[in-house]
């Protein structure tokens, strides 16, 4: 099939006259006077999660671990026998996430789980050997995961942005879908 020749236009022209004719309803002129989505907090913070994420999925890839996953270990390292309600409590996520979050470490043998002493409906939550070494392999490649995604921050810009984050998340935090236990940060 031989290729169709196009004008020697722009591409704004090009692109409009290979665009299929509009529905008759069709609003066809730009809507003037919107907020562009570079000056919208929602989309950057939302784009630099996305970013955040692929770099720690980078970086962890051989580990099969989680970000979630990863702040559930970590939470239960720095807090052997912690309840493991309140691993979702400082995670920010709810109970069937957290549920599913931890039988999943459970199941890898990451973490196991104990029946309170003090209330048999309570589990206590551990890491196992393999555990700690998970998190301890994880932790290193966590500096290098901080090291690219804040890499263009100068140091004092690295210390502003972190503790502008902090102040937002402390400030709105009874907004969000699951409430953070804002305890030792």
């Amino acid at each position: 099939m031989a290729a169709i020749p196009l004008p020697s236009v722009g591409a704004a022209a090009t692109m409009a006259a290979l665009a299929p004719a509009a529905p008759v309803n069709a609003v066809t002129t730009p809507v003037e006077g919107l907020v562009s989505l570079w000056a919208r907090s929602g989309f950057l913070v939302r784009r630099l999660h996305q970013i955040s994420v692929a770099i720690f999925m980078e970086e962890m890839a051989e580990l099969d671990l989680t970000p979630v996953q990863f702040g559930a270990m970590s939470i239960i390292a720095m807090n052997p026998g912690i309840e493991q309600s309140a691993v979702g409590s400082e995670l920010g996520i709810d109970r069937a996430n957290n549920a599913d979050v931890l039988t999943r470490l459970e199941k890898s043998g990451l973490i196991a789980r104990q029946t309170a002493a003090h209330d048999r409906r309570t589990n206590c939550v551990f890491l196992t050997e393999p555990g700690r070494v998970m998190v301890l392999e994880a932790n290193t490649r966590l500096a290098r995961i901080q090291k690219r995604f804040l890499g263009p921050l100068t140091a004092a810009e690295r210390k502003a942005f972190l503790s502008l984050m902090d102040k937002l998340i402390a400030e709105n935090n009874s907004l969000g879908r699951t409430v953070l236990r804002l305890t030792d940060r």
